[in-house]
């Protein structure tokens, strides 16, 4: 599912780079309730499967851990290679003024969630100038999105269902009065707090995942009510539960898993490196400049970077999960309270003895 949504993102992002960002909004501004939809799906499902990591780590030092050798090492790697080979070989002015300019030295501030989306005369003449990693906007609001989920769980309230269910609750009511006031302003996308909230509901779906019926025309209903509803851009806090059941639906309906699924987790690169090779697609002038050719070219090229990206990178990345078992073993041994979990037959709770191991 993530490697589908991640795969029609970068054919959102044809219009873009092939438009430019004006004559793309223009167009795909018709079909906002793609836009909005794709991006919500995206953070419900991650706010699910998180919060299965959660549950099976022994602390917040495992949990935030592990968080950074899934994310930090790929983007890493891609900004480096954005700046230091694909920007000389794409820039339109001398090398020595591309190293010297201060674009070029803040674009590393990437790495850790300060994103910057312009190298020096790279891509200069694309229908979307200068831009070479516009999908990285959402970078700080998924660790944000991390923080809230950490912060919940060092207060307790994710351990308890009802209690968590009460939090969604008038978080859910804020939003809404929160929209009710600031109803003209209006956005291609949801905008970002609500994209957090649909993490958040991820995380609450995932908590009640016994009781709530998953089935298909409860799907189909709830896909139709925020199709509708986020049509326009107007009270998008109201459709966001319908979003994320959909999500979560979707998600556990485990259908049998083809080989690429199987080998890799290729979704994370593909997010990371799709628009920069759409842009260098692109780049090779306007006889290729038309959405579907830039799609049919780089989506097989996206993905077979990514591919590389999770065997070379990420999965050696995660791999050091045992040293980080090893560290918070160390770590809890000293400290009698950290704030971390044990576990009971009917809830998971902070307290001074653990359990469970920890996992990606």
């Amino acid at each position: 599912m993530r490697i589908t949504l991640a795969a029609a993102i970068i054919c959102l992002h044809g219009a873009n780079v092939t438009l430019g960002f004006d004559r793309a909004m223009e167009i795909v501004g018709h079909f906002r309730m793609v836009n909005a939809m794709l991006l919500a799906l995206f953070f419900a499902l991650s706010g699910f499967l998180v919060t299965a990591s959660l549950l099976r780590c022994k602390s917040l030092i495992s949990f935030i851990g592990l968080r950074v050798l899934r994310i930090v090492p790929a983007l890493v790697v891609e900004t480096m290679l954005a700046a230091i080979i694909i920007g000389p070989i794409f820039t339109a002015i001398p090398l020595g003024q591309y190293f010297a300019d201060s674009k070029f030295h803040v674009y590393f501030l990437n790495i850790v969630g300060d994103v910057h989306f312009e190298l020096p005369g790279v891509f200069l003449h694309n229908p979307a100038p200068n831009v070479v990693n516009a999908q990285l906007w959402t970078v700080p609001y998924e660790l944000w999105c991390y923080a809230a989920l950490a912060l919940l769980a060092a207060t307790t309230i994710c351990f308890n269902r009802v209690l968590y269910l009460g939090f969604l609750v008038l978080a859910q009511v804020g939003l809404v009065c929160y929209d009710v006031y600031h109803g003209d302003s209006l956005f291609i996308h949801l905008h970002p707090h609500l994209l957090v909230f649909c993490f958040l509901l991820g995380v609450g779906f995932y908590l009640w995942r016994d009781k709530i019926p998953f089935n298909r025309a409860t799907c189909l209903f709830a896909l139709l009510l925020c199709t509708a509803g986020m049509a326009g851009g107007r009270g998008d806090a109201l459709f966001a539960v319908p979003v994320v059941y959909v999500a979560c639906y979707l998600g556990v309906t485990n259908p049998r898993r083809s080989w690429i699924v199987s080998s890799g987790d290729y979704s994370y690169g593909m997010y990371l490196y799709g628009f920069v090779v759409q842009q260098c697609v692109a780049a090779f002038g306007p006889s290729i400049q038309y959405w579907y050719l830039n799609v049919l070219i780089s989506l097989p090229v996206a993905f077979g970077v990514a591919v590389a990206s999770w065997h070379l990178v990420e999965k050696h990345a995660l791999r050091l999960r045992d040293q980080l078992e090893r560290f918070e073993a160390a770590i809890l041994s000293r400290i009698s309270v950290i704030g971390f979990w044990r576990r009971s037959p009917k809830r998971i709770e902070l307290g001074a003895t653990i359990g469970g191991s920890a996992s990606g």
